[in-house]
């Protein structure tokens, strides 16, 4: 009788939130990023998890505790912008397609509601098979730096 091993479980990585406290979770959980962040050079690897559901994600650095980024997935949230990614950008990530790409913008958030607002204009690309990262910068000009959230259109 042969026995076949069963594949080695990720290692645990212990992450520091801002808002759950220390979690553990698979080192192939986290998301690293291709290309660093504007202004934080250094972080490459990242937590995406949700404290309530929805189209909101923070975006938690496992390396420094008191970087976070509250993301909103902006298709989910129904904004629906016309962003044209391109296809360098998909393959940077691991992406063979559009399809395989999660999109996020990052809020701004504000004590006033009527002040959330997102970047459209430089989204974060997510490879949803590969767990790489990379943040963009469109050239799109209609696609506004500070678009407040109170601005979107009712769902039908």
């Amino acid at each position: 009788m042969t026995m076949c091993a069963a594949p080695a479980a990720s290692p645990l990585v212990r992450v520091q939130t801002l808002h759950r406290g220390p979690v553990e979770v698979p080192e192939q959980d986290l998301v690293t990023f291709v290309s660093p962040l504007l202004g934080f050079e250094n972080l490459k690897r990242f937590l995406l998890y949700q404290t309530r559901p929805g189209p909101m994600v923070w975006l938690q650095s496992v390396d420094d505790a008191a970087v976070a980024f509250c993301l909103l997935d902006p298709f989910a949230a129904g904004l629906d912008p016309d962003m044209e990614i391109a296809a360098s950008d998909i393959a940077d990530i691991g992406a063979k397609s559009a399809a395989e790409v999660t999109v996020y913008t990052v809020l701004v958030l504000d004590e006033d509601p009527a002040q959330i607002r997102t970047n459209l204009r430089a989204p974060i690309l997510v490879g949803k098979l590969t767990q790489r990262a990379k943040q963009v910068v469109l050239n799109d000009q209609t696609l506004p730096i500070r678009f407040h959230l109170r601005d979107a259109k009712s769902r039908p």
